[in-house]
């Protein structure tokens, strides 16, 4: 057998404790976050870049995780995505694989954690700009509705 010592099951069962506390921790921090973000009811996605790994066969194709805000599996959540892409393509990336952000894989939540503040400075800039865009568009439906004889009761 083996001379090398190996770690008791004791040892195992404790490490193993101790990470799934830690995990459970983060995934109800994230809940947390999460419901305070859907209460908020943006309505906006935004995805920031968590990791790239380049194509060295195929300049300037690439592979990326992100963290983002967005619709997923039915509901606005936070999540995590794999995407794949290429730099001079106009098309969009193409999502190989997206997760709610407590079901993605421990490896990937670990990662994108780094990068929840720059989530929400994207989510800010964001629900800034449709703001604008909205309250452009609805001074264009006053005005036309005005032009029309409706009044709006607002």
């Amino acid at each position: 057998m083996n001379e090398k010592p190996l770690p008791s099951f004791q040892q195992l069962s404790q490490a193993a404790a101790s990470l799934n506390k830690a995990t459970d921790e983060l995934t109800e921090t994230i809940t947390e976050l999460d419901q305070a973000l859907s209460r908020l009811n943006l309505g906006v996605s935004v995805w920031v870049r968590v990791i790239q790994w380049d194509d060295d066969r195929n300049i300037g194709a690439y592979e990326r995780e992100e963290l983002g805000f967005a619709k997923i599996e039915g509901d606005w959540s936070i999540g995590i995505r794999r995407v794949d892409g290429h730099e001079e393509s106009p098309d969009p990336d193409e999502v190989r694989e997206i997760w709610p952000f407590n079901a993605a894989p421990r490896e990937l939540r670990l990662r994108a954690v780094n990068e929840l503040p720059n989530l929400m400075d994207e989510l800010g800039k964001a629900a800034a700009k449709a703001a604008e865009a909205v309250n452009k568009k609805l001074s264009e439906a006053k005005a036309f509705t005005a032009a029309l004889g409706i009044k709006v009761s607002r």
